[in-house]
């Protein structure tokens, strides 16, 4: 996998790393070999490489694989500082997501709960938990940052998006917007 800064910002680069991607998760072999640590780091090459619309395609198709349990993804000790704070953000990023689908009355199965009025009540859901791991993991620090485009670092963060401001991201200095994984 290409070092985070140079992936930064390369759009050409993760058009050409993603290019057959459809096609792959049409084919039953290739879906029962994927796990969920590579679905979160073809979430994290979207986001560093600022092809955002990606994100959302790849946290549908996470969500609709119904043995991924989050709590179990296994840490990736990372040797790149960027890549793997990132990770380790869009792990809980992702688990703050799941719940907010299944708050919604969405569920993994695809049987969703539909309201006919809006004090309707919810059947109780067992919220998502993610792995302890991510705790552990530090955030940017400033020689980090250091290296990387003027235009990607500001008041000692790394700056993907202004669109948004996620607290999870902004723990470990990244600003970057979150959005995507919020889709339905």
């Amino acid at each position: 996998m290409p070092p985070a800064i140079e992936m930064l910002r390369n759009e050409k680069l993760h058009e050409r790393r993603t290019e057959n991607m459809i096609d792959l998760r049409s084919i039953p072999l290739w879906r029962a070999r994927d796990t969920p640590l590579r679905s979160i780091y073809r979430m994290y090459e979207a986001m560093i490489a600022d092809v955002y619309v990606a994100i959302g395609t790849e946290t549908e198709y996470f969500w609709y694989q119904r043995d991924w349990d989050l709590q179990l993804i296994p840490d990736p000790l990372d040797p790149d500082p960027i890549r793997y704070a990132m990770v380790a953000c869009l792990v809980e990023e992702l688990v703050e997501a799941c719940n907010w689908r299944l708050s919604l009355g969405m569920r993994r199965n695809r049987k969703h709960i539909y309201r006919e009025t809006g004090d309707d009540p919810w059947p109780p859901y067992t919220p998502i938990k993610g792995p302890s791991w991510t705790i552990s993991v530090p955030g940017l620090s400033p020689d980090i940052l250091h290296g990387l485009p003027p235009e990607c670092v500001s008041d000692g963060r790394l700056v993907l998006e202004a669109g948004g401001l996620s607290e999870v991201f902004a723990r470990r200095n990244i600003v970057t917007n979150v959005g995507w994984l919020y889709t339905i």
